[in-house]
């Protein structure tokens, strides 16, 4: 037999058959019943590792055993052969495409194409090459696809069993669909464990990943039922690599308690709070209403953004794995969950105390960890004062500034995208995200007041999209006069002609 390395031996079996919390099956011994027979030494050879994994898809009816017994793990597999493998394993709906083919003289690979096509997991069965060699750097989108998650996911599991971007044997292809069959979202899904990561996060552990309806905050919300009146703060997210790990965001946990949970009403799991603030580096005033904390990967702190399958593929190098035990590249990692309602406390010196909020979807932009927080509305910060920032989820290194006089922003230009949306233009690009929750009012010339408020996350350089509120419609040949609601900005004679 070809000796293999020991270490990558031990390296692959684990993946396969579940270590760590990456991929959490060490604790579902009863799921793990199909794979008991590929548990065996660290020396098992890859081929017969493969040759189970052909067993087990055989055995589910995905692929056809030869009639020499033989499984041929090292044979190349087909586009083909991959769709049907794919679609078979992972249980796609093909009663659209496949039952209803019967008598048509396509060939065998008819059916599954089509149905490929029709879950978006090629985009096109008309262009699709059935017979080409299929390659691991085609297989990823589309195994991610049928799974409804993010391509860095696949893309992970193929790294642990070795699987480049050559052409995929049937050996590759198997083993990578057992595991993948584990991430079939699941409706029946159940709690293994749960863990507190800190004082405003757990991290989940199911037995398969949620719906994705189920993974929207308001079921979420109704699907756990946590004790002490806890409540979540936002849905819960995937963890990139792992199979049905995720990163639940809650309200701030009171130190010292043990909080116990069910889903939709199912066996009880418990966690011991944890007191563990986030680690923040600085403050630093961004407008003369908002002031912003950071953090940095390099010290140890991640947002989640970076960490969760949902904004895997639009984080791009910034999107990382972390180990089980949120290590990366061996070191620990703090993960900051969703900010969502989050509050501060802003003192001034010799002041009264000021309950500040989160910004939303302003703690990580353009790869920087830096959430904002802004003062009540009618409210600024006071140029020569120093303020002090404390909270009961995370901790700053630096925990004063002193306020300055901050210019507002200058809009140049307001042009119409449609009758609904409109492009707002500063005189220069903010490097940052300060149009967060803005608004601007446009007075028509026919009498009439619209309000158009703008669209989170779209700002590219100085511009970003406003869109109008309460259903208000851009009038045609109407002349509008443009002002900022609120002191954020300043707009000299900016006009929008509604043509």
């Amino acid at each position: 037999m070809k000796k293999v390395n020991q270490r990558a031996a031990i390296a692959a079996l684990t993946v396969l058959i579940g270590g760590g919390s990456l991929l959490p099956f060490q604790t579902q011994a009863a799921s793990l019943a199909p794979l008991a027979n590929i548990q065996q030494t660290a020396v098992t050879s890859f081929s017969q590792q493969a040759e189970q994994a052909i067993q087990q898809l055989v055995s589910q009816g995905v692929l056809t055993g030869y009639e020499d017994g033989q499984m041929r793990a090292e044979k190349h597999v087909t586009n083909a052969e991959l769709i049907k493998m794919i679609i078979l394993a992972l249980e796609l709906d093909q009663s659209g495409e496949v039952q209803n083919n019967n008598g048509k003289k396509d060939k065998w690979y008819t059916p599954y194409v089509e149905t490929a096509a029709a879950n978006g997991l090629i985009d096109s069965a008309d262009k699709f090459q059935p017979n080409k060699p299929a390659a691991g750097a085609d297989a990823a989108p589309m195994i991610a696809k049928a799974l409804q998650r993010d391509v860095k996911s696949v893309q992970y599991w193929m790294e642990g069993f070795k699987i480049g971007n050559h052409t995929l044997t049937r050996g590759e292809a198997a083993q990578l669909l057992v595991l993948s069959k584990k991430a079939v979202r699941s409706a029946a899904a159940e709690i293994v464990s749960i863990k507190a990561l800190n004082a405003i996060t757990f991290e989940v552990v199911f037995t398969a990943p949620l719906t994705v309806e189920d993974e929207t905050t308001a079921a979420a919300n109704a699907n756990f039922a946590f004790d002490h009146d806890l409540k979540l703060v936002n849905q819960p997210r995937l963890k990139t690599g792992s199979v049905a790990t995720y990163i639940v965001p809650v309200q701030t946990m009171t130190p010292g308690t043990t909080y116990t949970t069910n889903y939709k009403g199912k066996k009880s799991h418990s966690a011991t709070a944890s007191a563990e603030k986030i680690q923040l580096n600085d403050v630093r005033q961004v407008t003369s209403d908002t002031f912003e904390v950071d953090s940095f990967r390099t010290e140890g702190v991640v947002d989640y953004g970076y960490l969760i399958s949902a904004y895997a593929g639009s984080r791009g190098a910034n999107a990382i794995v972390l180990d089980e035990n949120n290590h990366y590249n061996g070191q620990p990692m703090q993960v900051i969950s969703s900010l969502a309602a989050r509050q501060a406390t802003l003192t001034p010196e010799g002041g009264a105390p000021i309950t500040v909020g989160y910004v939303g979807f302003t703690q990580s932009t353009d790869g920087k960890q830096e959430p904002k927080f802004r003062l009540p509305a009618g409210t600024s910060l006071q140029p020569g004062v120093k303020y002090t920032v404390t909270s009961n989820w995370f901790e700053l290194e630096n925990n004063t500034f002193t306020a300055q006089a901050i210019p507002p922003l200058a809009i140049a230009s307001v042009s119409k995208i449609d009758a609904a949306a409109l492009t707002v233009t500063l005189t220069a690009d903010p490097e940052d995200e300060l149009f967060a929750y803005r608004s601007i009012q446009l007075k028509g010339s026919d009498g009439t007041l619209l309000t158009a408020q703008y669209k989170v996350q779209t700002r590219k350089g100085a511009a970003g999209v406003f869109e109008l509120q309460n259903n208000g419609k851009l009038a045609e040949g109407v002349d509008y006069e443009i002002a900022p609601v609120g002191s954020w900005a300043v707009a000299d004679q900016v006009t929008l002609e509604s043509e």
